[in-house]
């Protein structure tokens, strides 16, 4: 039996494999949906430039959908910054061939902590380039809260927010990243009500010599039995996309994220909300 559309798998979960095994085992595991990851060993830039036809058929053939097309960007360095516009056009161009509404991007290093404002001004120009083209393409431009970039704070999220040229531009939310923070994830839930375009979940510890440690969809800082009802309660309709890292995904790929999407599954019945993910295309909170 298919699950709902609103459950994906990030292909990073799958490095270990080559695309197109990655592609069969997310089909075979029962997800409905995939986050394509657009770096190589997976969906990389000479890949995307000669060979995207090829691959939106295979995810089409094995039954897929296409959560997003991922991206792992550098925006806060001017000598870097044409080459990353210039390839984050490529795939948000690419979107509609994959059928999706969502490009998700990073926004890239330093931590916030350590950011100055030609960091921020880089941003903001790689941004008010990228709105037009996903404007004429029809798709949203969701950054990811990511450990030690930009956006690795609720605070730091909400800056980049405000400095949007455009709500086109939302958030992936990995919470997970924010808990490593130190956020509280009910306030970011709640602050960032409207802007949460994407999500990540993925778990895991910070140890004392600030090393990131990646563990079970259960086991970990991230409560999501919180999580979720919250989600649910903002009317969230946008994907729920796993994201395994760390020894167990690259040691045993298909087992971790069948583990996961065990987990998340139970997690979801717990909290009553199986049949928010049917169906639909949209993408907020």
């Amino acid at each position: 039996m298919r699950r709902g559309r609103r459950i994906s798998l990030f292909s990073q979960s799958l490095f270990a494999l080559p695309l197109d095994q990655a592609i069969q085992v997310t089909a075979d595991l029962g997800f409905p949906a995939i986050e394509l990851a657009c770096a190589e060993p997976h969906f990389g830039l000479a890949t995307a430039c000669h060979h995207a036809e090829s691959v939106a058929e295979r995810v089409g053939l094995v039954g897929l959908a296409v959560s997003a097309l991922s991206l792992f960007n550098d925006f806060t360095h001017a000598s870097r910054l044409e080459e990353e516009v210039g390839a984050a056009t490529v795939f948000i161009r690419l979107a509609p061939q994959f059928k999706t509404r969502l490009v998700k991007l990073t926004p890239g290093p330093p931590a916030s902590a350590d950011a100055d404002a030609e960091h921020w001004r880089c941003l903001e120009e790689a941004m008010e380039r990228l709105v037009p083209v996903a404007e004429e393409v029809g798709v949203r431009l969701a950054f990811e809260t990511h450990m030690r970039q930009l956006t690795d704070t609720l605070a730091s999220s909400k800056w980049m927010l405000q400095i949007a040229p455009s709500d086109v531009i939302g958030l992936t939310m990995d919470f997970s990243n924010l808990a490593f923070a130190g956020e509280s994830l009910s306030q970011a839930i709640s602050d960032l009500h409207g802007r949460i375009y994407n999500t990540h979940l993925k778990n895991g510890y910070v140890d004392a010599h600030g090393g990131w440690h990646f563990e079970a969809l259960d086991e970990g800082l991230t409560d999501y039995s919180l999580v979720l009802r919250m989600l649910r309660d903002a009317s969230y309709d946008g994907y729920l996309t796993i994201e395994c890292l760390g020894c167990d995904a690259k040691e045993r790929p298909a087992e971790t994220a069948r583990r996961d999407l065990a987990i998340l599954e139970r997690r979801l019945a717990q909290v009553g909300w199986e049949s928010s993910r049917e169906g639909g295309s949209s993408t907020t909170c």
